[in-house]
């Protein structure tokens, strides 16, 4: 009896293949079905292993951004970490006792001669500016201040700013002029120099220079003692370059570098060079800065007094007390602060009652313009 598959041929691959293609509609269903098992399984092997390696992925992305702030939302909420990584800020003896120290102004002398320095050719950042017939970068960036009336004068400066964006807001919302000092390892930098400035205040650079203290870290690519003439000023300029729009530079920390004569000078005439001034923060009563500033030819002040070695809020009122008698006694007076959550309100409280009782604020580069002639 003849079989029923006699005279046909088994399906072959090739022959399902093409009656598959025939269907559009079967082409259709096919791939809804793979698309469907493989978000099933992708959901499936998420949940039992996402949750635990993103919170590690966290934990490694938060523990090497720990100095500075994350400039990104993580997990929905925006982290800050307001201080600087190198928080030590090398204050002098002098800073934690009752003195007010006088003023001392910067004596006018004539401006020397100093060729322009080329960047290092392995910096790629900004471009020094050759000085020739343009003003010097510390009047050319210098904060519009008000008409210097017969009133004591007091210029308020904040170191170690630039880590926390939130804290850059809330300083350029206090009701003052301020002379805000960035650190030049700061993220972000330029946007953050920018909005200070828009706000009307004056923009400094905070030198990281080494401390007495060998426990204490100043940061990135900081001016040592130690090292070669080359080195020494490849770190200068680098620093030097992190961003624009300053009129000058004062020492971040520095006790140890700033007592050296010798590598003081060599940053000196890098900086002298771009035409800035300089602000002798006056970590040790040993600095040559100021000296070596002067001789040179370059607009120079010295601090006064630190209003925030104790940083406790009733602690920088009193000194801030002190900073109205300097003022009153000499006409003008410099006073430098931090960033601190503490700081910020103090001188929130103190700036408006400063300015009834009739002192004005100004920039750092209006005290030199005072006496700097050049």
């Amino acid at each position: 009896m003849p079989s029923r598959n006699m005279g046909k041929s088994k399906p072959t691959l090739l022959s399902w293949a093409s009656r598959v293609t025939e269907a559009p509609a079967r082409i259709a269903i096919l791939c809804v079905a793979v698309l469907f098992i493989s978000v099933s399984g992708g959901i499936l092997i998420g949940k039992l292993f996402g949750p635990q390696s993103q919170e590690i992925e966290l934990q490694v992305v938060n523990a090497l951004a720990m100095p500075i702030e994350a400039e990104k939302p993580v997990a929905a909420t925006r982290v800050f970490v307001p201080e600087s990584p190198y928080a030590y800020n090398d204050y002098p003896v002098e800073a934690r006792t009752e003195e007010i120290p006088l003023v001392t102004a910067a004596l006018p002398i004539e401006r020397e001669a100093v060729e322009t320095m080329k960047p290092d050719p392995v910096i790629e950042t900004l471009a020094v500016e050759k000085l020739t017939s343009e003003q010097p970068a510390w009047k050319r960036y210098a904060a519009l201040a008000p008409p210097l009336q017969d009133k004591p004068l007091i210029a308020i400066v904040i170191d170690d700013v630039g880590l926390s964006h939130q804290r850059v807001e809330e300083l350029n919302a206090l009701p003052a002029l301020l002379t805000l000092a960035y650190l030049p390892y700061a993220p972000s930098l330029q946007r953050k120099v920018e909005l200070t400035r828009r706000e009307g205040n004056e923009v400094m650079l905070h030198l990281p220079m080494e401390p007495s203290s060998p426990d204490a870290d100043p940061g990135p690519d900081a001016l040592l003692t130690g090292l070669d003439i080359e080195e020494l000023r490849r770190r200068t300029i680098r620093n030097l370059d992190s961003f624009s729009g300053y009129v000058g530079v004062n020492n971040h920390m520095g006790s140890r570098f700033t007592a050296d004569g010798e590598a003081m000078a060599v940053v000196m005439d890098i900086m002298a060079a771009r035409g800035l001034l300089f602000l002798d923060s006056k970590t040790t009563s040993a600095s040559t800065g100021y000296r070596l500033a002067v001789e040179r030819g370059m607009p120079s002040v010295k601090r006064d007094i630190f209003i925030d070695h104790v940083i406790e809020d009733e602690a920088i009122l009193k000194q801030l007390a002190k900073v109205e008698v300097i003022a009153e006694r000499s006409g003008v007076a410099i006073a430098i602060g931090h960033p601190h959550p503490a700081t910020i309100r103090a001188l929130k409280k103190w700036l408006p009652e400063a300015k009834k009782k009739g002192f004005l604020f100004v920039p750092v580069s209006a005290v030199t313009a005072l006496t700097f002639k050049g």
